[in-house]
């Protein structure tokens, strides 16, 4: 669970006015990704809705690109038990980062129900934010814990709702760059009210597919498709190795 703090404002203001900081995007430091999709907005949510474990990969390049680009702290509420402290170093090597810098830069809290996820996004992760001066907001498997056969839909839904409305109104107070990821697609598609929702809240659904011979990548709301290879962490792409 996150230590909580005093508060610390996130916005400052100039003669009076409201002042906004720059727009700022994350990448995945995977080019065909990148040049495919432009980045991870600051003051976006965007959702990443996968079919394949390559979403794991892709998130801890995030977490750790967040922090060496942008040079900001990450807040990552867990709700799959996804995050890898072993992947986070071994990006780090590969990209010749500090390995304990950058592990010392994100704030880790998991979830095992669906009322401390709620309770973590709801009452906690916006102080946690404030404490570190964080910019980039991760909830992993996000739905995981809400499809729990104890509890009636009709509460389940609610709960999300209020998650998804509490990380909107964080995610543009303090633009911040979040990305909300759910493994397993029938989780979100079998249930029209929460598919609805959750496109609605995403400014951005990035979805990742299963094919016979690669994974397809479509920007759900761009209506853009693109193929895409995976290669290990330890290979190098034609792209990777001209840069």
């Amino acid at each position: 669970m996150f230590t909580v703090h005093e508060n610390l404002s996130s916005l400052g203001t100039v003669e009076g006015e409201m002042y906004l900081p720059p727009e700022r995007r994350a990448r995945t430091s995977l080019p065909a990704i990148d040049s495919f999709f432009l980045g991870f907005r600051s003051s976006q949510i965007t959702l990443i809705d996968s079919s394949d474990r390559f979403l794991f990969d892709l998130t801890h390049l995030i977490c750790v690109n967040a922090i060496s680009d942008l040079g900001e702290e990450v807040v990552w509420v867990d709700g799959g038990n996804s995050i890898n402290p072993y992947e986070i170093a071994s990006l780090c090597r590969r990209f010749r980062l500090d390995m304990r810098e950058t592990l010392d830069s994100v704030s880790i809290a998991r979830a095992f129900t669906a009322y401390q996820m709620t309770s973590l996004i709801v009452d906690k992760l916006e102080r946690e934010v404030e404490r570190t001066r964080s910019g980039t907001v991760i909830v992993s498997c996000f739905t995981d814990l809400f499809h729990d056969k104890d509890m009636w839909w009709s509460e389940s839904f609610q709960l999300i709702k209020r998650c998804l409305a509490s990380l909107r109104e964080m995610t543009e107070r303090h633009s911040l760059v979040t990305i909300v990821t759910n493994y397993g697609l029938t989780k979100i598609g079998h249930k029209q009210s929460l598919s609805t929702l959750m496109e609605k809240s995403a400014d951005s659904i990035l979805r990742i597919e299963n094919k016979r011979r690669a994974l397809e990548l479509s920007l759900v709301k761009e209506g853009r498709i693109m193929l895409y290879h995976p290669v290990p962490y330890y290979q190098t792409t034609l792209d990777e190795f001209l840069r």
